[in-house]
């Protein structure tokens, strides 16, 4: 067991590097001057000179790589040319609005998804079935950012009940700071509920039909137990699959969400700095939302291990 995290974890560390790698070589490789792309083409060649010297441009790629590798191991990501502050500072006050975000969506979206997979899958072929896989079919079709937009002009616009965008910070309390991340949480959370549901119901009409449930009906187990004590706690696996696979979604549409919502998270950070042309940030934003993703993958195939020990023999 020791072993198999040890290498998955080392396979964790091989990846993140491959992927710095990649990411720098990226933004070196883009065409012009990324210090013209940042001042315009206006600029005074002293300036240019300056930010080219500020940036590290002057120096080979090789170098430039290890120094931004060692800074962002050790927390210096350089400073924004557009905002004039340590992009670390930046990114830590996102992440204050992101990560709570994607908390709330995938959270939602189990609780909407799971029970009515479950019951779909239950009663297969019946209306409760026919109804929850049309709800997830709609869910999935429809693009996160048009859900927010309706989410806006029903719950913001109609009701009033909810704020149509911004994001107050949690120093003006957990209820209004949470209330602002209601809306864009459920816009997030509906298409992954409706693959969520879809997969819970997949699991559990395959399940059914295995011969430890069959030997549990033999046994005049009610249904409700054979269910809830056997079918159920065998879904998991499948679920937890799609639940990490869900969060590289999350995360791409997190940039069109919380620009909808005016949310000052990662997402919206990416857009400005593409649109600002601040390199520094971007790629140092990039890196982290991959490395996010990464490391949820790495949970997720923990969490195989710990649930399933079918998973240990195979590794």
């Amino acid at each position: 067991m020791i072993a198999l995290i040890v290498r998955r974890l080392l396979g964790l560390v091989l990846t993140l590097a491959l992927v710095s790698l990649l990411v720098f070589t990226v933004m070196s490789v883009l065409p012009g001057d990324p210090a013209a792309i940042m001042l315009g083409t206006s600029a005074r060649p002293d300036t240019l000179a300056a930010l080219r010297q500020e940036l590290g441009l002057d120096q080979p790629a090789v170098l430039r790589y290890l120094a931004w590798l060692g800074g962002m191991l050790t927390g210096n990501l350089g400073t924004s040319i557009t905002y004039g502050v340590p992009v670390a500072e930046l990114i830590a006050a996102r992440l204050l609005v992101t990560l709570p975000l994607a908390v709330l969506s995938i959270a939602m979206a189990m609780v909407l998804a799971l029970p009515l997979g479950i019951a779909a899958g239950a009663r297969r072929d019946k209306p409760v079935d026919y109804g929850a896989m049309a709800f997830a079919q709609a869910a999935m079709s429809l693009p996160n950012f048009w859900i927010g937009l309706i989410l806006i002009l029903v719950f913001s616009t109609w009701l009033g009940w909810l704020p149509a965008g911004g994001f107050p910070g949690w120093q003006a309390g957990v209820t209004p700071a949470f209330g602002a991340l209601v809306l864009p949480a459920l816009a997030l959370a509906l298409p992954q509920a409706g693959v969520l549901a879809r997969v819970a119901r997949t699991a559990v009409v395959e399940l059914s039909g295995d011969d430890f449930i069959r030997a549990a009906r033999a046994k005049g187990l009610p249904p409700r137990l054979i269910l809830w004590r056997h079918i159920v706690p065998n879904t998991v696996v499948p679920i937890i699959t799609i639940i990490g696979l869900q969060f590289t979604f999350l995360i791409a549409g997190a940039v069109l969400v919380e620009n909808v919502f005016s949310l000052p998270g990662l997402g919206r950070l990416a857009f400005q700095a593409v649109a600002q042309r601040d390199i520094v940030v971007l790629q140092s934003v990039v890196l982290l939302l991959a490395a996010l993703v990464i490391v949820v993958n790495f949970v997720v195939d923990l969490c195989y291990l710990l649930l399933d020990p079918r998973m240990r023999d195979r590794r």
